[in-house]
């Protein structure tokens, strides 16, 4: 009986035999083409993306609100800090903050003038507050895309500050700044005193702060002492690339060495705070009226450094006023840190616990260098 159906008559030799090998070639070849000119094209698109001329391109236009959106996206912006650096972007028709966020000193001189426009407006304390809480997140942004790499790009007559072991702060200036070593001038009192001169030989630490005022650690071996025709000492110190910028802080920092009163205060313990758990009403604390002077030598809206001759210990309160910043509110804050230094005096490193909203902006706008 005969089949219906003939599947196929042949080999499968004889029918690979009969296969276009050609246009299995071609194939390949256009598929290689294809996937070749795609790649090619990604890559100029890429290059031409890093190139001068098309950051140039995009530094000559105004940003949109789809770059801040971008922007907002690719930092992690929180929604109010993204519409008020809209609105900044707008009012002060800032180049694309995707490409302007490398040049710190545009984005500082335009947040500066923006500050003085938002003044005139009777702006509320939270609107100043997020305003400088986006202005030093900028910074940190900034610092992380443009960071100092090496002691070699310090300008003459910069400020370097020498920690002691006690990380007590002294500054130094940059003297001399050449492929080999930098030459610090530091005071004569530390020259002649055993204790505070500077070991030679050793690895010292410093903090520095860039041009866009972030804060960089550092270390460096000290080579020699040399005294100048002027009677100035100055410490060679070797290049150093190890670098660290702060900008893991959460506030604009200032350094600086002004008068302050600070007074004990305590905690009430009662049974709604301790459920609670937490210091944010007035009557968390109690003030103690008696108030001793001491010496701030950096301040931030999260904490300071104050200098005082009392052996104060760690984990107790106190209340901080500094009459000549005009800080006259009992800001409260805890002792973290407390490091004897060599001249037996104290370092009380605080952090604010309950402190005003006028007051944190009061001390943003000493920090950020704005008039009042």
């Amino acid at each position: 009986m005969g089949s219906f159906f003939q599947i196929g008559s042949g080999s499968p030799i004889d029918a690979r035999a009969g296969f276009p090998i050609g246009v299995y070639i071609f194939g390949v070849i256009l598929v290689a083409a294809l996937v070749g000119g795609i790649w090619f094209l990604t890559k100029h698109i890429l290059d031409y993306k890093k190139s001068d001329a098309y950051i140039q391109k995009q530094l000559e236009r105004i940003t949109t609100q789809k770059d801040v959106k971008k922007f907002s996206e690719t930092h992690r912006l929180t929604q109010d800090m993204s519409i008020l650096l809209w609105d900044i972007c707008k009012t002060m028709k800032l180049p694309n903050i995707n490409y302007l966020i490398k040049q710190p000193e545009s984005i500082a001189a335009s947040f500066k003038e923006y500050y003085y426009k938002i003044k005139e407006q009777n702006i509320s304390p939270e609107d100043l507050n997020l305003f400088f809480e986006l202005n030093f997140t900028l910074e940190k942004i900034s610092a992380a895309t443009k960071s100092l790499l090496s002691t070699k790009q310090f300008p003459l007559e910069s400020i370097v500050f020498y920690l002691t072991h006690e990380s007590e702060q002294f500054p130094f200036y940059v003297k001399a700044n050449d492929s080999h070593f930098l030459a610090l001038e530091i005071p004569k009192f530390m020259y002649d005193n055993p204790r505070l001169k500077p070991p030679l030989l050793e690895r010292l630490r410093f903090i520095t702060k860039a041009q866009n005022g972030m804060t960089y650690h550092f270390t460096s071996r000290a080579m020699r002492y040399q005294t100048n025709p002027d009677g100035k000492i100055h410490l060679i110190i070797k290049h150093s690339e190890d670098l660290v910028n702060q900008a893991h802080r959460n506030s604009k920092r200032e350094f600086l060495d002004t008068e302050c009163l600070f007074s004990p205060a305590h905690l009430v313990h009662t049974l709604e705070n301790e459920k609670k758990n937490k210091h944010n009403s007035e009557e968390d604390f109690v003030v103690r009226p008696k108030e001793y002077e001491g010496r701030i030598t950096n301040i931030s809206s999260g904490g300071c450094c104050i200098k005082t001759t009392l052996p104060i210990k760690e984990k107790q309160y106190l209340s901080l006023r500094v009459p000549s910043l005009e800080l006259h509110e009992h800001i409260i804050g805890i002792i973290r840190k407390t490091r004897k230094l060599v001249d037996n005096t104290y370092n009380l490193h605080i952090q604010f616990l309950k402190i005003s909203l006028d007051s944190k902006n009061r001390i943003n706008t000493i920090a950020f260098k704005y008039e009042i």
